[in-house]
């Protein structure tokens, strides 16, 4: 019979302690009727409180208790619960009574019936307590997920989870902090885990709360996006790259169409215009290569399929076109080159100079990515596919 421990993290919560603890002592015998968990272990994990927090737990003699001699933070007190736990399943809820243990057994009913990989507590509803400026955040933190992942999230931060001990390995490595839980989600969705979510009661919290709601929501999202691009990086520099070639080729029409009905480009902000758009090309072929390469080297060490990034088509294109652009930018500088070896003056138009470097510059951008896809293709892949599920 499957076993469950639910972990508790604390850190001053001496106003909520002693209720979240007798919660969920009371709730271990309908849990184990309802689910078939058995036995339910309780573990708290005081992180260094200054407060009562520890000798308030510490009468319970049913209850697990670990302390952190300093405050290690909330992800970190979470991973020493998971540690000291002996259940097959690992659940885990707030100190601050705002979550109701019983909600484990829908939270287990869920993660069975759908054959989920884990279980999130859903606070987004109309019945919860949550500060709307938290949950103007977190629905925003659920979106960015559902976008950029493909797997559809409704919160993100809920500090209320069921789970199988074997999926916990694989969620590493996760931050010590707040942002414990949204990473968590994050890094499940990027791995293709099956997440299903679960409504549960969601109550006014008892005591003062630890989240700043700026500091710590700009660092939810940072580590939001920082899991994603590490396994998607090319969902960044993509559309980045795109964004800066689609302006460059926008703002070269009006050029383009000039020098074709009056042969020169002599208008006093044209060289402003025409090096703006140099660089804006630049800044597209170097987004969209490093953001290939990033996702190539991604691929290999998650032990996901490369699709065509794999394709030696792919490799002399880059090297045939990136050789060819070089030759061209040569040639068409080829009189400008041969008139300053042997004058020390050049009397062409300056845009000669310019375009050429233009297709140099864009020529070795791509015909180094070519190589180093080659290079970068012959690296070992991972034993086993950590990127799916």
């Amino acid at each position: 019979m499957a076993s469950l421990s639910i972990v508790i993290p604390a850190y001053n919560e001496e106003d909520a302690i002693e209720a979240i603890i007798s919660q969920c002592l009371a709730a271990r015998e309908p849990i184990a009727r309802e689910t078939g968990l058995s036995p339910v272990e309780v573990v708290v994990v005081d992180d260094g409180s200054r407060d009562k927090t520890r000798q308030l737990a510490s009468r319970f003699g049913d209850v697990k208790l670990i302390s952190h001699p300093v405050n290690r933070g909330y992800g970190a007190a979470l991973v020493t619960g998971f540690s000291a736990a002996s259940g097959d399943y690992l659940g885990f809820l707030d100190a601050d009574g705002t979550c109701d243990p019983l909600a484990f057994i829908a939270l287990y009913k869920a993660l069975s019936r759908e054959k989920a990989d884990m279980a999130v507590g859903n606070r987004l509803h109309a019945g919860s307590k949550m500060p709307r400026i938290r949950e103007l955040g977190n629905r925003i933190y659920a979106a960015v997920i559902s976008w950029l992942t493909g797997t559809r999230v409704r919160d993100s931060a809920s500090g209320m989870r069921l789970f199988s001990r074997q999926l916990l390995p694989r969620l590493r490595p996760l931050p010590t902090g707040l942002h414990f839980t949204p990473a968590m989600t994050a890094r499940a969705a990027c791995m293709g885990a099956r997440l299903v979510e679960e409504p549960i009661p969601y109550a006014d919290r008892q005591g003062s709360s630890k989240l700043n709601v700026v500091t710590d929501g700009l660092r939810f999202l940072g580590v939001i996006l920082g899991i994603i691009f590490a396994y998607f990086p090319l969902r960044l520099f993509g559309p980045l790259g795109i964004f800066f070639g689609a302006v460059a080729l926008a703002y070269g029409v009006w050029p383009v169409q000039y020098y074709l009905a009056h042969r020169a480009l002599l208008l006093p902000d044209m060289t402003y215009r025409l090096l703006t758009i140099v660089t804006l090309a630049v800044c597209s072929f170097t987004a969209l290569t490093f953001g290939l390469l990033a996702q190539r080297l991604s691929d290999i060490a998650l032990g996901r399929e490369p699709g065509r990034l794999d394709s030696p088509w792919l490799r002399r294109g880059a090297f045939s076109f990136g050789s060819a652009l070089i030759v061209a930018g040569i040639a068409l500088n080829s009189r400008t080159i041969v008139e300053y070896v042997t004058t020390r003056h050049i009397q062409l138009p300056w845009v000669y100079v310019l375009v050429g470097g233009l297709f140099v510059i864009c020529g070795t951008v791509l015909l180094s990515f070519g190589v180093t896809l080659g290079i970068v293709n012959q690296l070992p892949a991972a034993d086993y596919p950590r990127g799916e599920m």
